[in-house]
């Protein structure tokens, strides 16, 4: 038998075991199709966002050259049905590790977390299968060309994040807009009535000064300001000059975004969900594993957990810490169920799973996770990061990662921590009092001296030209980063607690809004960027090249409000930020002026 038809003989053995385990859990995926590929394959999928179909341009490439290395394991589309790539060089109990954490961690997190229920799953391959031809059409029509194309496409990706928030309210944008015209409106009108029954100069007026600036209101467009950037500029209502081509091609980076979206907002709970579920479901009796087969299962789901600091930033790590975190809260056992199964047999020689011919019965435990199933329906990564990492979570995170440096001091004798090993390498080796302790401090600051202390020889003795530290620096890094963020948690917890939420996708993407498109006032279109002082002023490159983008989308002269730092005649940052605003008057020159 050939590899490829004893790995797809083994895989149907593998996949029924492990969706009657994740049924029985209450775990609901899309049906899954698995695509057996290549290393190579599974990397040139990666280029269009490992979409089977997709438009040609040229900053896919770009991309996949900037991320390609490594090796991918999987990859997992948000379609129905679903479509799973399994790499061929993984062996067997990687591909059910793969199974379980894509379809059933994954794919299940796509079908019922509500921000994906308008990202169009059924059609959504027909419909950038659609958007992929009409993109070739272009291309070759001799009116279009590359060029053409490109400039649209360009100018829309430019502002592809900027195509407002899901998940959509049918309606709801135009009720408010004719709720708040109604209002000011007759907020006028009453302005209007008390003007004309005041006789006091002073009280007139202040009257005056507000009837001005609701006249001035009313005459924005739109009057409620928008994020969706694309949408509104695709409008014929809003940009006569377009072509309609031009439109579609906005409108398709436009649908791109929103389906890509919810993936970008949900990464720390989607990731944790996989790898809490990718152990979860391989566990259960369903499986009937040959005992030597559990021995790799736990080396590959050991992987994110090699590494203490993760628990802190990687989408992996902390999202499935939370996660285990709600179930210890929140989750319960409720009784027992008997689940019937055929053990697994392995034929050593040829490396063949097949099933026994005797069944078994095995008594589990019945958990009740319903907390965990409203989370996963209902929530982002921020709502899910700000609630549930509180101040217990990260107390119970840190003391893992304190476990990791300075031992647990178990009974029968203290579990040794890495500090203490490292330290007795050292002087093993030989190294002087310098850079040995006959104890390890107590304290936080007592421990990064020690650490430091040891980044510095490190640093003198691959300058010197000497035998290397015989430590890694990146681990004296990660420990360094762990004594800072313990360091952080004790002085402010909330404060930690909010600067982790915001490394979450979405959160960097600036919060830019239409204010006014001109039509009934100067005719200028403003955006208007609403100044973080988490992130700081915007990059001013990308603000002047994206006003250049914006600016060939609207048709019209255009400029961006926002705040910008104020420097001295040496460099030096000094006082708050300040109103500023970039504006153009043509195509391609940006001005810049202080407020």
């Amino acid at each position: 038998m050939g590899y490829y038809d004893k790995l797809t003989k083994n895989l149907k053995v593998l996949d029924p075991r492990i969706t009657a385990a994740g049924q029985r859990m209450g775990l609901d995926p899309y049906t899954t199709d698995y695509l057996l590929v290549t290393d190579e394959q599974m990397n040139q999928n990666l280029v269009y966002v490992a979409m089977p179909v997709h438009y040609r341009h040229w900053r896919y490439g770009k991309y996949a050259q900037q991320e390609r290395g490594g090796h991918v394991f999987e990859v997992v589309l948000n379609t129905d049905p679903s479509f799973c790539y399994l790499g061929t060089t993984n062996d067997i109990m990687m591909q059910a590790l793969v199974i379980a954490h894509a379809k059933w961690g994954h794919v299940d997190f796509f079908k019922n977390n509500k921000l994906f229920k308008e990202t169009g799953a059924k059609d959504i391959l027909q419909r950038m299968r659609g958007n992929a031809d009409f993109v070739q059409s272009l291309i070759d029509h001799p009116d279009w060309r590359w060029e053409g194309v490109e400039l649209y496409l360009d100018a829309a990706h430019a502002l592809e994040h900027h195509t407002g928030w899901l998940p959509t309210m049918d309606g709801e944008a135009e009720r408010i807009e004719n709720e708040l015209r109604q209002k000011l409106m007759g907020d006028l009108r009453q302005m209007k009535s008390r003007y004309s029954l005041t006789n006091v100069d002073a009280d007139k007026k202040e009257i005056e000064k507000e009837i001005f600036e609701l006249e001035n209101r009313l005459k924005c467009h739109p009057l409620n300001p928008t994020t969706d950037l694309l949408k509104f500029v695709a409008d014929p209502e809003n940009t006569q000059h377009l072509p309609p081509e031009a439109r579609r091609l906005i409108m398709i980076v436009h649908e791109q975004s929103r389906y890509f979206q919810p993936q970008g907002r949900t990464k720390f709970m989607n990731e944790g969900w996989a790898t809490y579920w990718e152990r979860e479901v391989l566990v259960q009796p369903e499986l009937g594993l040959p005992f030597n087969m559990h021995f790799p299962l736990s080396k590959y789901w050991a992987m994110f957990d090699t590494r203490p600091v993760n628990l802190y930033f990687d989408p992996y790590a902390l999202g499935e810490a939370v996660w285990l975190w709600i179930d210890k809260k929140h989750g319960f056992d409720e009784g027992e169920v008997t689940v019937s199964y055929k053990p697994l047999i392995l034929d050593e020689e040829t490396g063949e799973l097949s099933d026994s011919k005797k069944s078994r019965k095995s008594t589990v435990t019945k958990r009740n996770r319903d907390k965990m199933f409203e989370v996963r329906r209902n929530y982002d990564d921020n709502r899910f990061l700000s609630e549930f990492m509180d101040k217990d979570f990260l107390e119970h995170i840190n003391l893992r990662c304190l476990a990791w440096m300075r031992g647990t001091g178990e009974s029968q004798g203290m579990k040794v921590g890495l500090l203490e090993l490292i330290n007795n390498l050292l002087k093993r080796q030989g190294w002087g009092p310098n850079v040995t302790y006959e104890a390890m401090p107590e304290t936080l600051s007592g421990l990064m001296d020690v650490i430091q202390n040891w980044m510095n020889m490190a640093n003198w003795t691959s300058r010197a030209g000497l035998p290397p530290f015989p430590v890694n620096p990146g681990t004296l890094q990660e420990m360094a980063q762990i004594l800072q963020v313990i360091e952080a948690y004790d002085a402010d917890w909330q404060s930690l607690r909010r600067q982790l939420v915001l490394r979450t996708g979405y959160n960097s993407v600036p919060h830019v809004e239409l204010a006014d498109s001109g039509r009934h006032t100067d005719g200028v279109w403003t955006l208007r960027h609403k100044y973080d002082e988490d992130f700081g002023p915007l990059l001013q490159s990308e603000a002047r090249e994206t006003l250049r983008y914006f600016r060939l989308l609207c048709g019209g002269p255009c400029r961006l409000l926002t705040k910008e730092q104020r420097y001295d005649w040496w460099g030096r940052p000094y006082g708050d930020p300040v109103d500023f605003a970039y504006f153009t008057e043509d195509g391609d020159t940006i001005k810049e002026i202080y407020l």
